[in-house]
């Protein structure tokens, strides 16, 4: 029997108004589909609207994230250890990498959580294509997470040592 989950989740950013994230789960999949609306950390206004498709592993498929204030769209597609834009074009700078953070969106923290192994608390290191909302772009960098108690991990910036948040998730990881 195929089950289908709705969950509708808001965030409230110490940057900008508002996240809302609407995921729809099912057995086959999950699809994460988000508004952002708000102004960078550079006081530039933005309205994003992002949809990442997963399989039901947490293994990244499609990402999608538009621009609502003018015609800039970054699309990725990923296939086995490797990354295509729209046009098809394979982005050799991210092959390897497993997962993708959408700087706006606390969902995207939650693919390191769900598909990393946090069997001790010691801290992991994963690679990471970082969509970065100040300049509407993507490059890879390095991210570090450990496991906290049963439903708190921790997030720290290899690039801004002195950031670190502490992700806590319901039940279900979420």
């Amino acid at each position: 029997m195929v089950t289908d989950k709705t969950r509708t989740i808001v965030w409230q950013a110490l940057s900008w108004p508002s996240t809302v994230v609407h995921i729809h789960k099912v057995n086959a999949g999950i699809n994460g589909h988000g508004l952002a609306v708000g102004k960078t950390d550079n006081c530039i206004p933005f309205a994003i609207e992002y949809e990442v498709a997963l399989t039901a592993n947490w293994d990244i498929k499609k990402v999608s994230i538009k621009s609502l204030l003018d015609e800039r769209i970054i699309k990725l597609v990923h296939k086995g250890d490797q990354w295509y834009d729209a046009m098809g074009k394979h982005l050799v700078e991210f092959d390897g990498v497993k997962m993708v953070d959408i700087s706006i969106s606390p969902f995207t923290n939650t693919l390191p959580i769900k598909r990393l192994q946090f069997e001790s608390k010691r801290p992991q290191r994963v690679d990471i294509i970082y969509f970065d909302e100040n300049k509407f772009s993507l490059r890879r960098l390095q991210q570090i997470y450990s496991r906290v108690d049963e439903r708190t991990y921790r997030y720290q910036d290899v690039e801004l040592p002195d950031f670190v948040s502490d992700i806590v998730v319901d039940d279900e990881g979420w």
